[in-house]
């Protein structure tokens, strides 16, 4: 690609890659608006059958881009679509890929883009309104396995405080529960349940499921725990561990260690130039990746998921480093806006 001169107060120039996903993300849509398989090329998947993930990352994806439609038809659509995948006795959503709450959750934080709600309520969680029952549900997940752990325990938040059906008093019993349980050594959870570094995933489990809480801490406009500590960690995972980032792609693992960082990075200037360093190396390594044709037609690729984890990635690492990346319109990290990715 020829460098555009009128881009001089930018490192990357990612117009190409921007007007690449809107042309690939049309090849996954099916008949009608609102309606995505979520792969192509998968052996055994069928990409002809509606996808409650497709839908999902596709909205998210053209949230993030500045591209989801205006006109009332087009959103109904999309809300009708989404609504489509919720049990109306449970309130659940389903999927066989993912736990009921990372699905459940997944799909009304796609629904909130378009300030729309879940048709029927999520009687499934009313057992957890309980304090005491909460409690408990968290005592009881498995810290042996933290990452998928997280998604139950975040999605269960994410989507009760998206649609309000539980008031700050449920909050302040959760995040006084984690604030609790955080291990102080490493600023990740669970305390005493910490993963080896020198595996994959190992620690990075720790850091993947945390990076879940944390974006709900976020959400609500709280304090991380032991932030500092988490900065040692993101660092170390990053820089000594068995875990690589943006080395031959880009989905999930990127967007936990970059927020972890850079939304660290906002509440305390320990190791301020260390992160910013750290910071920097991820741009360079996800836009290399991204930019790359032969990793945009590559197997690897081929997931509206991990995708719109990739390009999460980018948009996180547009804002916290100033003048690294040049997109059509400034990306709009879903996050953001809501909980739960």
């Amino acid at each position: 690609m020829t460098p555009n001169p009128a881009l001089h107060r930018y490192r990357h120039d990612l117009t190409d890659f921007v007007e690449f996903l809107r042309g690939w993300l049309e090849d996954y849509r099916l008949d009608g608006v609102g309606s995505y398989t979520r792969h192509l090329h998968r052996e055994g998947y069928d990409s002809t059958q509606v996808d409650a993930y497709g839908c999902a990352d596709a909205a998210n994806i053209l949230y993030m881009l500045g591209a989801l439609p205006g006109a009332a038809s087009d959103r109904a659509s999309w809300i009708r679509s989404l609504q489509s995948f919720q049990e109306p006795g449970t309130g659940i959503f389903t999927d066989a890929s993912h736990s009921t709450f990372h699905t459940t959750a997944h799909c009304i934080a796609a629904l909130e883009l378009f300030d729309a709600r879940p048709l029927h309520p999520l009687t499934f969680l009313a057992g957890l309104a309980d304090p005491g029952r909460l409690r408990q549900f968290l005592e009881d997940l498995d810290w042996d396995r933290p990452w998928p752990a997280s998604h139950d325990a975040a999605g269960a938040a994410s989507a009760l405080a998206i649609t309000g059906e539980v008031g700050p008093e449920w909050f302040e019993a959760y995040f006084d529960w984690f604030d609790a349980e955080v291990d102080p050594s490493t600023g990740l959870w669970r305390t005493g349940r910490m993963l080896p570094v020198d595996e994959y995933p190992g620690l990075f489990s720790n850091l993947g499921g945390s990076f879940h809480y944390h974006f709900v801490y976020d959400y609500l406009r709280q304090p991380w725990p032991a932030v500092d500590r988490l900065i040692d960690t993101s660092l170390t995972l990053l820089h000594d561990s068995a875990a690589t980032f943006a080395v031959t792609d880009v989905g999930f693992k990127e967007i936990d260690l970059v927020f972890c960082l850079s939304r660290a990075r906002r509440q305390t200037a320990y190791r301020f130039d260390d992160v910013g360093a750290a910071l920097d190396l991820l741009v360079d390594r996800v836009v290399s990746v991204l930019d790359d044709p032969t990793y945009r037609s590559s197997t690897s690729f081929d997931d509206l998921h991990s995708t719109f984890g990739a390009v999460c990635a980018l948009a996180e690492l547009q804002r916290a480093v100033p003048g690294s990346i040049h997109t059509p319109v400034p990306l709009r990290l879903v996050l953001d806006r809501r909980p739960f990715i």
